[in-house]
């Protein structure tokens, strides 16, 4: 059987934004950077929520990149670069871009979203639990489906898409 799931992430996604760079110094603020991402991604990730993000202070030089990693409310880990566009020395102001270089699940919103897909076509999956997958077209991963009988079987999960579309293929575990 297979079954189609749409996105319900985005890996690139680029923005801009401005902030104050450190009083008196030449370097980014690295919570001012973090609160810019947190309030832009939901915009930009189809309403996603930033729960977490951290980013390293960067210098306050136009194209000097800093990195942020960030955890969104899908569970997805993001690895996050922003390169500064412009420096305002009379303002402070830093503005700057940032785009996800990678994604990375846990699993289990895959898995979730699978076993609640396959469900509502009919199917007698309990459960599906996966490994940590790597958000990226053509990524397969094989996952373990419990069905309501309690047999297994695998659960093939194939990434369509860099935004986080899968198709899931199930079929009997060999012996």
């Amino acid at each position: 059987m297979t079954s189609s799931h749409k996105r319900f992430c985005l890996v690139l996604i680029i923005a801009t934004a401005g902030f104050m760079a450190g009083c008196g110094s030449s370097s980014v603020d690295a919570d001012n950077a973090a609160s810019t991402i947190q309030e832009q991604y939901p915009a930009e990730s189809g309403g996603l929520t930033l729960t977490s993000i951290e980013c390293d202070s960067g210098d306050a030089e136009v194209d000097a990149t800093f990195a942020c990693s960030g955890v969104n409310d899908a569970g997805i880990t993001l690895d996050i670069e922003a390169t500064v566009n412009e420096v305002n020395e009379d303002s402070g102001d830093v503005q700057f871009s940032w785009s996800i270089l990678s994604s990375t699940s846990d699993g289990k919103a895959y898995a979730d979203t699978a076993t609640a897909n396959l469900k509502e076509q009919g199917f007698a999956v309990s459960s599906i639990e996966c490994p940590e997958i790597k958000v990226e077209k053509g990524t397969v991963v094989d996952c373990e489906a419990t069905l309501d009988d309690g047999s297994t079987q695998t659960a093939t999960i194939t990434l369509t898409d860099d935004a986080g579309g899968f198709d899931v293929e199930t079929s009997p575990k060999d012996s």
